[in-house]
C-alpha cells in the first residue's frame, strides 16, 4: 500500500498559505502550540501528523493530532465519566480553585505532568497517557479515570517525501511506507487488557479506562475482536470505553478532527474476545501455503 502524507506541521501537505509556511519554518505543531515532537530515528523532526490509507482516508499517526482544540477531548471524556459540565484544571491551578465537585485535574503530557508510577517487578510500568481526577467539594480526590491515546505506527520510511516537502516539490515520489496494523494485535490490545485489570483494583477508578484513537484504528480493533463485544452503558470499575475520532476534509488548509462515536464495554469482554478462537481464517490455510511453496520450489530448474 502506498501512503501519502496528508498533513504536515498541522496543515494539508499541499497548503501554501502564510500560516502553513510559518508553522513549517518554525517546525511547530499547532495542536500543542510548541515544537513538533514527531521525529525520525535519528531525532530529526518529520512534522507528519497524518497520512492517507489505502482508501484515501486521512489517518493520524501522531498522538498530538488528537489534541486539537486545546485538548478538547479531555473535557468530553470528563463529561461522560463524571456527568455535568466539568472544568478541566492544570495541576498548578488546583490550590487556587474553588472546589464544588466539578473541577477535574488533568495529569498528562503537555498539560500538567505525567504521573510517575511504580514499575512492575522492576520492569514495565502501569503508566497511562492521562489521568482525569475529579476533586470533591472538600478539596480532596473523589474519583478518577484513566485515558490512553493511540494512533497508528508506520512501517518503512516516508523520509524521502518529507525531504521533498522541505524542498517545495510539487510532485512527491511514491512512499514505500505502510500502516503497522499488526500493532493492534501485538501491543495495543494486550496493553489495554493489562491496564484495564490494574485499574479495576483501584478503589477510586469508578469508571475504568477510556481509549482514544482514530476511526480506522478502532475499526481494525473491532475486526480483530470479531465484532462480538457486548455493550455496557453503565460505566463501572473494569470498563473500557473506546472513543474514536476521524479527520474530515475541509475547504481550508487542514482537516477537522471530528468525534465519531464511542463503544463502552468491559476489560473481560475485550480479553475474552482477544483470546477466543473467533474470526479465524479457513481451515487448511497452512497446508495450502506449504503445498504452494513446495510446488513453487519443485518447478525450479
Amino acid at each position: 500500500m502506498t501512503l501519502r502524507i496528508a498533513e504536515w506541521f498541522g496543515h494539508y501537505s499541499t497548503a501554501r498559505d502564510s500560516r502553513a509556511k510559518k508553522d513549517r519554518a518554525e517546525e511547530k505543531c499547532p495542536f500543542i502550540e510548541t515544537t513538533c515532537t514527531k521525529t525520525f530515528n535519528d531525532g530529526s523532526i518529520s512534522g507528519v501528523c497524518s497520512v492517507t490509507d489505502g482508501k484515501g482516508r486521512a489517518v493520524a499517526i501522531c498522538p498530538n493530532r488528537l489534541y486539537a482544540r486545546g485538548h478538547a477531548f479531555l473535557g468530553e471524556i470528563a463529561a461522560v465519566a463524571f456527568g455535568g459540565t466539568p472544568e478541566i484544571l492544570h495541576p498548578r491551578d488546583v490550590a487556587g480553585a474553588r472546589h464544588d465537585g466539578t473541577k477535574v485535574v488533568a495529569f498528562g503530557k503537555n498539560f500538567g505532568s505525567e504521573l510517575k508510577l511504580p514499575k512492575r517487578g522492576g520492569r514495565g510500568s502501569y503508566f497511562v497517557d492521562w489521568i482525569l481526577a475529579r476533586i470533591g467539594p472538600e478539596g480532596v480526590l473523589a474519583e478518577f479515570v484513566a485515558v490512553e491515546v493511540q494512533t497508528i505506527d508506520t512501517t518503512g520510511s516516508y523520509r524521502p517525501q518529507v525531504q521533498g516537502l522541505r524542498r517545495g516539490d510539487e510532485v512527491l515520489s511514491e512512499s514505500k511506507a505502510g500502516l503497522n496494523w499488526e500493532n493492534v494485535n501485538k501491543r495495543i490490545l494486550p496493553q489495554l487488557i493489562y491496564k484495564g485489570h490494574v485499574l479495576r483494583r483501584e478503589r477510586l477508578c469508578t469508571k475504568g479506562l477510556f481509549f482514544v484513537c482514530p476511526g480506522p484504528v478502532y475499526r481494525r480493533i473491532q475486526e480483530r475482536l470479531g465484532g462480538g463485544l457486548l455493550r455496557y452503558e453503565n460505566l463501572q470499575p473494569g470498563s473500557i470505553v473506546f472513543r474514536w475520532y476521524d479527520l474530515q476534509a475541509t475547504q481550508g488548509g487542514a482537516y477537522n478532527l471530528v468525534f465519531s462515536d464511542q463503544f463502552p464495554t468491559t476489560v473481560d469482554q475485550v480479553a475474552t474476545a482477544f483470546t477466543s478462537p473467533t474470526n479465524l481464517p479457513e481451515a487448511g490455510v497452512y497446508e495450502e501455503a506449504i503445498r504452494s511453496a513446495i510446488e513453487r520450489y519443485g518447478t525450479r530448474s
